[in-house]
C-alpha cells in the first residue's frame, strides 16, 4: 500500500468528487459514516446510556466530526458539541455541518480563545475533529494549554479522526504540548508517516484505515517513495506453488556463519529459521565448539567447522559448494581474529554474484571499520536494530532526520538496510522505504533477529530478489510472531515460539 503525501492525498479526494460527480459534502458524509460504522461495532457503544463529546475544528476535520455527532445523535447516543474556535477561519463544508446539528438540537457550545475551559465528563468518549491533516505550524500558549487540558483529563476513549489534532504529517515536532493523546485514529484510506515512527505513538494509539471509496485506477497512478507492507502485496510476490517433480536444489543452498563459545544458541535460531522458510538445503560454518551442539540439534544442516576451536579465524569455503545466500554475523563474537576474517572475507566475495545477509557482530565489526562499508557487494543486505545503526550510522535529531539518513546510506553504498523494531523499515538502494505490518512487543525478545536472518537467506536461496527477500522475511517474521501471541503473551513468547508458528504464517497469506 503506498504511503501518500498532503498534497497526494488532497489530489485523491479531489479525483473521487470529480470522477463521480459527488459534492465535497457527499464524500465528507461518507467520512463520517466510515468512522461511524467503526465506532458502532464496539461493544461499549451497545450501551445507550455512553455519552460522546465532539471537539469540533471549523475546517473540513470539523465538518467530519460535526456529520459523525449527527449520527451518532441519531442512533440514540447523548452528544456534546465543543466548536474549537481556533480560526475565523470556516469551511463551507463545516458550516454546512454546524447547520445540520443545529436542526436537530443537538447540545453545541463555542470555545473562544481566553475563555474558561469547559468542565468535561471523562467517563464520555471523546472525538477529536479538531484539525485533520493540514496542520503545518504550532497552535499558541492557550490552545496549547487546551490539548494540554484535554490530555490531562486522561478520557478511557479518544478517538481522533484522521490524525490527532496538533500532529504534523510532513514535518517533526520540536513542542510537543499541542498534540491530542489519542487512544484510537481512524484514518482515510492511507497510513499517515508518523503513525510509524517512535515519537509519535503515545499521541497516535491504535490506528485503523477506514475506506471512503477512494478510485483506484487513480490511485495507483501517484508515484510515492514509501510504502505500507500489507498481506495484498505479500499474497502478489509469494511463490505459491512448488512442482510435483521439484528436489531441493530447485529452493537454493544457504550458508549461515557465525556462533563463538557460549553463542552456538544463535546459529541454531538462524538455521531452524531458514530451514522452517523452505529453503533447499543449508549448511554452517561455526567453530570447531559447535559441531557436536548443532549436530545434535539440526541434523538437516550440513556444519563445516573453524580450524579453531572457540571463534572465527578464517572463512573457508570450498568452490565446489554451491551456494545461493550467505548471512554472516550471528553470534560470531569481537575476537580480533573474527575482524580480520570478516574483513578477507568479504573482499573475497566483492565480485560474486551470492546474496549476503549481514547481521548482529558482523555490524558492530562494521562499525569499527567504516571503510568496509566501501567493498560490500551491491544489493547486501544489513539488519541493525536501532543501536547497531547508531553504531553504523551516528546520531540522528529526530524520526524524520533517521528516516533521511536511512535512505541516503541505502543509496551511497547500493544496499538495503532493514531498521529492526515496530514496523521495521526496509530501505532500498533505490530510495524507497517499505514499512512492515506485523509484529508485537513480545517479539522483543533475544534471538529474534537471528530469525530474520534465517529466514531472509532462506527467501534469497529460493530465488526471490534481495527486495522481496527482504519484505518477505520482515512481513512473514512479524506474522509468525502475531500468530504466537494468539496462543501465548506478549511477555512469554521466545524466539523458537516465532519458528514454530512460521509454517502457520504461511498459511495466513491470503487475500
Amino acid at each position: 500500500m503506498k504511503i501518500l503525501s498532503l498534497n497526494q492525498i488532497r489530489k485523491m479526494d479531489q479525483y473521487c468528487i470529480d470522477y463521480e460527480s459527488i459534492s465535497s459534502i457527499q464524500l465528507m458524509n461518507r467520512a463520517a459514516k466510515s468512522c461511524f460504522n467503526w465506532i458502532k461495532q464496539k461493544k461499549y457503544f451497545q450501551n445507550k446510556k455512553n455519552s460522546f463529546i465532539v471537539l469540533s475544528g471549523t475546517g473540513n476535520n470539523g465538518g467530519d466530526g460535526l456529520f459523525l455527532a449527527q449520527m451518532l445523535h441519531l442512533y440514540g447516543a447523548k452528544v456534546s458539541i465543543y466548536i474549537v474556535n481556533i480560526s475565523n477561519h470556516f469551511s463551507n463544508e463545516f458550516l454546512i455541518g454546524k447547520n445540520k446539528v443545529l436542526r436537530y438540537n443537538i447540545p453545541l457550545k463555542i470555545i473562544h480563545e481566553r475563555d474558561k475551559f469547559p468542565l468535561l465528563n471523562n467517563k464520555s468518549y471523546l472525538i477529536d475533529a479538531i484539525f485533520g491533516i493540514g496542520l503545518n505550524r504550532s497552535i499558541n500558549k492557550y490552545w496549547k494549554s487546551f490539548f494540554h487540558y484535554i490530555n490531562e483529563k486522561k478520557f478511557q476513549f479518544v478517538v481522533s479522526i484522521d490524525i490527532p489534532s496538533g500532529l504534523f504529517m510532513e514535518k517533526n515536532h520540536y513542542d510537543f504540548t499541542g498534540i491530542i493523546k489519542a487512544t484510537h485514529t481512524l484514518t482515510f484510506q492511507v497510513p499517515k508517516l508518523p503513525f510509524f515512527l517512535p515519537t509519535y505513538e503515545e499521541y497516535v494509539g491504535k490506528w485503523n484505515i477506514l475506506n471512503i471509496g477512494w478510485k483506484n485506477d487513480f490511485f495507483q497512478k501517484m508515484h510515492t517513495k514509501n510504502f505500507y507492507i500489507d498481506n495484498k502485496y505479500i499474497y502478489s510476490i509469494y511463490k505459491k506453488e512448488r512442482k510435483k517433480f521439484s528436489h531441493k536444489g530447485d529452493y537454493g543452498h544457504g550458508i549461515i556463519i557465525g556462533g563463538n563459545y557460549g553463542m552456538i544458541g544463535s546459529v541454531i535460531l538462524s538455521a531452524k529459521a531458514s530451514l522452517r522458510t523452505g529453503i533447499g538445503k543449508l549448511s554452517v560454518y561455526v567453530p570447531y565448539c559447535g559441531y557436536d551442539i548443532i549436530q545434535n540439534s539440526i541434523p538437516e544442516v550440513i556444519v563445516i567447522t573453524d580450524k579453531k576451536k572457540y571463534w572465527i579465524s578464517d572463512i573457508i569455503i570450498s568452490n565446489d559448494i554451491n551456494i545461493n545466500a550467505i548471512g554472516i554475523g550471528v553470534g560470531m563474537g569481537k575476537n580480533p581474529k573474527t575482524e580480520y576474517a570478516l574483513e578477507s572475507f568479504l573482499i573475497k566475495i566483492k565480485y560474486k554474484k551470492i546474496s549476503i545477509v549481514i547481521d548482529a557482530d558482523a555490524l558492530n565489526i562494521l562499525s569499527n571499520k567504516l571503510e568496509l562499508l566501501n567493498i560490500l557487494p551491491k544489493n547486501t543486505i544489513l539488519t541493525p536494530h536501532p543501536k547497531e545503526f547508531y553504531r553504523l550510522f551516528g546520531p540522528w535529531k529526530n524520526d524524520y532526520h533517521k528516516l533521511d539518513i536511512l535512505k541516503k546510506m541505502s543509496i551511497k553504498y547500493k544496499i538495503f538496510i532493514i531498521l529492526k523494531g515496530a514496523h521495521s523499515i526496509i530501505s532500498t538502494p533505490y530510495g524507497n522505504l517499505y514499512f512492515n505490518s506485523t509484529g508485537n512487543p513480545g517479539m522483543a525478545t533475544a534471538g529474534s533477529g537471528d530469525v530474520l536472518t534465517g529466514m531472509i537467506i532462506s527467501f534469497l536461496s529460493q530465488g526471490y530478489s534481495p527486495k522481496k527477500s527482504c519484505i518477505m522475511g520482515v512481513y512473514l517474521h512479524g506474522l509468525a510472531g502475531d500468530i504466537a501471541l494468539k496462543k501465548l503473551s506478549k511477555e512469554s513468547i521466545i524466539s523458537s515460539d516465532i519458528i514454530n508458528y512460521i509454517g502457520k504464517a504461511y498459511q495466513n497469506i491470503n487475500i
